[in-house]
């Protein structure tokens, strides 16, 4: 339906800040999502918490017609340390017509990531480098940012299983966007071989790789995207060139 595959667009793909020395940059983003005709906001932002711990998080609510008929709420926190990423707790909720939940709680004195979707849960061995489905995407800003490699590849938890991820800068572009034109670095993700399904994301060069545009089409031909509205970056509004 319209409204669940504009909900479970926002959850595919998230992009963080790129750490300088030992520290990320805090931040806040608004977004446009669309998909089959129907629109709303987005929002996503990074905190800092005094437990040396990052927070970050997508919310999206829709409505039509002034009801609301479904969100999604989605968290990562992590701890950032000598320019590593370590996964402590992520979590997915879906509310409306096609409700989910997902959470894992990573226990690394244990080497144990507890996995629950709904009501099925597993108990997953860790290894060093596994990621939650929104931690990643800050280890994947920090590694273009440090290094001139064209593919990045991430070992991802979901659900039951670890699950590879692979990555491939395809061009570097000027984006207009609301706030003016970007310097974007676009990358997609390689999947399997015959697969139709494609991810497609541009992330803004001058602004330590804050997603600027997504593009999702998935196996029927469907499309969301979301592209950027507005801004903030350690308390300095995004601006254009």
């Amino acid at each position: 339906m319209k409204s669940l595959a504009l909900l479970t667009a926002f959850g595919l793909y998230a992009v963080t800040l790129v750490a300088h020395g030992d520290e990320l940059k805090t931040y806040e983003a608004q977004y446009t999502a669309t998909a089959m005709g129907l629109s709303t906001t987005a929002y996503r932002n990074m905190t800092f918490h005094e437990d040396n711990t990052y927070l970050l998080e997508n919310r999206l609510t829709l409505s039509v017609l002034g009801a609301t008929v479904g969100s999604v709420t989605e968290s990562s926190r992590f701890r950032w340390q000598d320019g590593d990423l370590t996964p402590l707790q992520y979590e997915y909720l879906q509310t409306g017509i096609s409700g989910t939940t997902e959470q894992i709680a990573f226990d690394w004195q244990t080497n144990v990531a507890h996995s629950t979707v709904d009501s099925e849960s597993w108990d997953l061995t860790l290894e060093k480098g596994y990621l939650d489905k929104l931690s990643y995407s800050t280890r994947l800003g920090q590694d273009i940012a440090a290094s001139d490699q064209q593919e990045f590849s991430y070992q991802i938890i979901d659900g039951d299983e670890v699950e590879p991820h692979l990555y491939r800068i395809t061009a570097q572009e000027v984006i207009s966007t609301p706030v003016g034109n970007l310097n974007t670095v676009r990358i997609e993700r390689i999947r399997d071989p015959g697969s139709s399904r494609r991810t497609t994301v541009w992330l803004a060069k001058d602004w330590d790789y804050l997603l600027v545009r997504l593009e999702q089409v998935n196996s029927s031909g469907r499309k969301t995207e979301l592209s950027l509205e507005s801004a903030v970056v350690d308390g300095i509004p995004l601006t254009g060139l």
